[in-house]
């Protein structure tokens, strides 16, 4: 894969194709990674945003709840014991979950619930619109989930509408160091078709749908923020992971 220089990255420039991009895909989604099997989540459609675990972790209540039913126990424990030599330790799991409830309760409240909340009602919502899509990672092994976005329609050479940057489902623990992504045997092709559901102007992102399971955005890069530095510099560390060396130039 090569480009000359000085060529634009941005959508529009010919540089980036659905054929460059699922080729990478499907390169990544080769390369070697844990055996880590990834437990699936509730379906939101079915249940309370609150029981589904990214929306739980996004909101704060992943951290809050635990925090809470921590620091009640041990305020129990210590009172049933009333072993006064337990004070320290008591004392200092406390201060711990306390500070940790804290924590919890400020990102609920400083917009992880509201956020948590319009993600759930977006993927509910009616009238999906079919995309094509690249799933890639930054950096390739075990980093930050990418959802490249194609119009469903075109061919080979449709260049990217949009990419979603994924929050990390949930991985069983230990979850071993520098995988922040998808587990390893996610049921889900590099590339292929899906729907995005609540593209609004309280969810923009919208909520893409992959063989009947929600993946939850995190950040998005539309067209106009690909030809921004920021953009352009990630569709230059893709281009560069797919084994093209040579700089790329503004």
């Amino acid at each position: 894969m090569s480009h000359d220089d000085g060529e634009s990255l941005a959508p529009g420039s010919g540089a980036l194709t659905y054929a460059m991009l699922t080729a990478e895909a499907r390169r990544q989604a080769a390369l070697p990674r844990p055996k880590v099997r990834g437990r699936r989540e509730a379906d939101v459609r079915r249940v309370p945003w609150w029981r589904v675990r990214t929306l739980r972790g996004i909101s704060g209540l992943s951290t809050l709840a635990p925090a809470v039913i921590c620091a009640v126990l041990v305020l129990v424990i210590y009172a049933l014991v009333g072993d006064s030599s337990l004070a320290p330790q008591a004392l200092f799991v406390l201060v711990v979950s306390v500070g940790l409830a804290l924590y919890g309760g400020y990102r609920l409240r400083r917009g992880g619930g509201a956020t948590a909340g319009a993600l759930a009602r977006a993927a509910c919502a009616p009238g999906p619109v079919f995309k094509r899509y690249a799933l890639l990672y930054d950096p390739p092994w075990g980093g930050t989930a990418l959802l490249v976005l194609f119009p469903a329609g075109g061919g080979d050479h449709v260049r990217p509408e949009a990419v979603l940057e994924l929050w990390p489902l949930p991985l069983p623990q230990p979850r071993f160091p520098g995988q922040r992504g998808l587990p390893a045997d996610l049921p889900v092709e590099p590339a292929g078709n899906l729907e995005v559901r609540g593209r609004t102007d309280e969810a923009p992102m919208g909520v893409p749908w992959i063989d009947g399971r929600a993946y939850w955005p995190k950040h998005s890069h539309g067209p106009d923020d690909l030809k921004r530095e920021e953009g352009r510099a990630l569709m230059a560390r893709l281009l560069v992971d797919a084994g093209d060396g040579e700089s790329v130039e503004s």
